[in-house]
């Protein structure tokens, strides 16, 4: 009796989406470090930081290391303008080093930064408070004249985005749940920002950063109001499942009601219980 023979990849684990799709052909679903997105544009591995620097390609949105499939995705169209603006590489100097004259055009995002002797997230934050005005420079690097009014301004911009890049809505829901033993959540946070109680030092992918300084700057009253205002709501109010049960009736039948009598649901998707128990009055 023969051994039997293995096929070849018949053991082999089944292809992961990203290979069956061929998203980005051999590349990772994390998506790409700087090798791999430079030899995935042809590029070379200068051109690419060169072009990080002039503002070209926009940082790594990954954890701040390697860039998304999408967001790589969005720069094969614009390589023979990147690589126009890049230029040939700066020959070696005496000392074997290679020179790197700052480009006649400007600042790019990277080297205002370093030239305001601010890291590049703070750059970021003091645009979005107004601090810093936008690139006037095919809106993505600042002039020469625009840079040279900026210096004065540092003081200003260390003091009001501070030394930290800040912290999203969940987690400055738990800084201040652990600081005042209230059961904060993230909907006060929300909330606290939609009242122009708290105001974002930042962003990230569209959504706001607080700085931890303006978190310690809230007044116990402020936070108790939210909370309070929170749990106020979800003992007057119901989900739809609930409306339903409430009225003995099937979701489907409440929904379509609801929307017949022009009852809409409130904060968090709920319906206020008095309006839902007048439904059954209604009919």
């Amino acid at each position: 009796m023969g051994v039997p023979c293995r096929i070849r990849g018949q053991n082999r684990p089944p292809a992961s989406p990203g290979e069956r799709v061929g998203v980005v052909s051999s590349q990772s679903q994390e998506g790409f470090g700087p090798v791999q997105l430079a030899r995935w544009l042809g590029m070379k591995e200068w051109q690419l930081r060169r072009a990080q620097n002039l503002g070209l390609i926009p940082p790594p949105d990954l954890h701040a290391q390697r860039w998304s499939n999408t967001l790589a995705r969005t720069l094969p169209d614009r390589v023979e303008q990147i690589l126009a603006e890049v230029g040939e590489r700066p020959e070696p100097t005496a000392d074997g080093k290679t020179s790197r004259p700052r480009s006649r055009e400007g600042f790019g995002p990277v080297q205002l930064a370093r030239a305001l002797g601010i890291q590049e997230w703070q750059l970021r934050h003091a645009q979005f408070r107004g601090l810093v005005p936008p690139p006037d420079i095919e809106g993505r690097r600042w002039s020469d004249a625009l840079a040279e009014t900026l210096p004065d301004r540092v003081e200003q911009i260390l003091a009001e985005v501070g030394d930290h890049p800040g912290i999203g809505s969940e987690k400055a829901a738990q800084y201040l749940a652990e600081r005042t033993a209230l059961d904060v959540q993230r909907a006060d946070v929300q909330a606290l920002h939609e009242r122009g109680i708290l105001r974002p030092t930042g962003e990230f992918r569209g959504w706001p950063l607080y700085a931890v300084k303006d978190l310690d700057a809230l007044a116990p009253d402020q936070l108790l109001a939210v909370v309070a205002d929170r749990r106020r709501w979800l003992a007057a109010s119901v989900t739809n499942a609930e409306a339903a049960e409430l009225l003995g009736w099937s979701v489907g039948r409440f929904e379509v009601t609801a929307e017949r009598d022009g009852l809409a649901p409130g904060r968090f998707g709920r319906y206020a219980r008095a309006e839902v128990e007048g439904l059954r009055h209604d009919r």
